[in-house]
């Protein structure tokens, strides 16, 4: 009998539905990032890196807040085993008026910060924007019991709904000349639509009950998690407003589209391929052992470099054909910074894979203070040479993050007992195919400098992308394959031992 007949109907259900979920989720993802990524070039043709750079600046204060609007308590509610209605009651009340307080907080603060960085078409942005923080703290029951169920593709689809949605009121608002404002129009279809799918999925009922010891134990749990989103958030967000506030709206436009682009391919791997990494790494560490953890540690390296290494050597290779091809020649302030950012994202996705491992290895501290260093770094990076240009402040950011992730390879190596030059070596498929890629695309970029831009550009990346594919058959496949199965029996070996625990009757 398999470990799924043995599981039962119910369990076998769940899986089911789970894996398909999951499924659901990351085809959704993907779709989202397309559908985003076909909207850059004719939002930024039709606004401008100006219009562009005042929404960069007005965001920071909104996705600051709207980390701190549920308290935490959306995933924490999701990992409960029993919840009462009268809990579920507390929590919604109680993150709702945290969404309302914040909410009121960014209004009040509106003003002074347009002041600060002498932008008086900034505060009405940030009022507009300010509801998206209670239309995401009403969520948080609902997104528990979704979590909690097992339900993904109730996220996929409300991540596809509030996507075209959203999508269709930007190009209509930016058509009808609204600039900025378009942007904004964006923002609140996207929580708007998220919102009433989200609660008429999840099933939240409104009760008149609350009692706060009932989310005192969810709240604890909820303001660890904050900490390391927060650190997370500050090396993402806060270098716009250093760059804006020095630079101008201009600049940290060009430094915002760049970084935008940059993020594309962690956004599109951090759900699926993270928590794959979570799960195996957490059940190694439960029931295979220290040898086991370690060897995935270096193939979660190895497999996540090799994959995302030709996306960005790619694009620093290739950023002066794509960014006037795609973007209009208005951004050609953004070639540079781009180039310099692309490094600045293969090192982030590393640090993030890094953060995974430890969190499935259960040294969630250890992944707080890492982020908190990562936030600082950056930060202080920015801030030291803003004065200097935005190309350098872009090359000092990629100077930093490849700094903070040899930080976490020796953190790693340290908790996991490990040589720290076997983490390194992981990279080495990835380095060597870039190394390829880069000799193709500049020999070739020689011959074809008199061709036409979209020609020169397609011939790049078809070139690249076959010389990078061909160097990696020949000198890795073998391992990768065996870095790939490696994982798939751990995470057969965690479903086996879920699925065999008795199922209380």
């Amino acid at each position: 009998m398999t470990a799924a007949e043995q599981a039962g109907p119910g369990r076998r259900a769940l899986l089911h539905r789970t894996s398909l979920g999951a499924l659901a989720l990351t085809g959704a993802s993907a779709i989202r990032l397309m559908v985003q990524f076909a909207m850059l070039p004719l939002l930024a043709r039709l606004i401008g890196p100006s219009e562009y750079g005042m929404v960069a600046l007005a965001m920071p204060f909104i996705l600051l807040a709207n980390v701190l609007s549920d308290g935490g308590m959306g995933y924490a509610l999701g990992r409960q085993r029993d919840v009462t209605r009268e809990q579920e009651a507390t929590v919604f009340w109680l993150s709702g008026a945290i969404g309302f307080a914040l909410m009121l907080f960014c209004i009040a603060a509106a003003w002074p910060m347009g002041a600060i960085l002498n932008q008086p078409r900034l505060p009405w942005l940030i009022v507009a924007l300010s509801p998206i923080l209670l239309m995401n703290s009403l969520t948080t029951v609902a997104n528990g019991r979704i979590i909690r169920g097992g339900r993904f593709s109730v996220f996929a689809a409300g991540d596809l709904i509030s996507t075209f949605a959203s999508a269709i009121a930007a190009l209509a608002a930016a058509l009808s000349g609204w600039g900025a404002w378009s942007l904004v129009a964006q923002q609140l279809v996207l929580w708007a639509c998220k919102l009433v799918w989200v609660s008429q999925a999840g099933g939240t009922v409104v009760a008149w009950h609350y009692k706060f010891e009932e989310a005192k134990g969810l709240l604890a749990f909820g303001l660890h998690t904050i900490g390391a989103i927060l650190a997370d958030f500050v090396s993402r967000n806060l270098d716009s407003l250093i760059i804006g506030g020095v630079l101008g709206a201009t600049l940290v436009g060009y430094y915002a589209m760049g970084y935008q682009i940059v993020r594309v391919p962690d956004q599109l791997i951090s759900g699926p391929f993270y928590l794959y990494i979570f799960t195996a790494i957490a059940r190694a560490t439960h029931d295979a052992g220290a040898r086991a953890v370690q060897d995935l540690a270096v193939a979660a390296l190895r497999i996540g470099s090799a994959a995302l290494a030709p996306l960005f050597c790619g694009l620093a290779l290739t950023a002066d054909l794509a960014v006037p091809l795609v973007l209009g020649d208005k951004w050609h302030g953004a070639i540079t910074p781009l180039q310099h950012l692309a490094a600045a994202g293969f090192f982030f996705c590393m640090c993030s894979i890094m953060a995974t491992t430890l969190m499935g290895h259960g040294k969630s501290g250890l992944r707080l203070r890492l982020s908190i260093l990562l936030g600082v770094v950056v930060i202080s990076s920015v801030a030291a040479t803003v004065r200097f240009g935005l190309d350098i402040v872009s090359a000092a950011v990629a100077l930093a993050m490849g700094a903070v992730a040899c930080t976490y390879i020796h953190v790693l190596g340290r908790d996991l007992k490990m040589s720290r030059r076997r983490l390194v070596l992981a990279f080495w498929p990835a380095a060597i195919g870039s190394a390829a890629m880069a000799a193709v695309v500049v020999g070739a970029r020689t011959l074809l400098a008199q061709a036409p831009v979209w020609l020169e550009f397609a011939t790049m990346v078809a070139l690249g992308g076959l010389a990078y594919l061909c160097v990696i058959w020949l000198i890795a496949r073998r391992q990768l394959l065996a870095d790939a199965k490696a994982f798939a029996h751990a995470q057969a070996d965690k479903e086996g031992a879920e699925a065999s625990k008795p199922v209380a009757a």
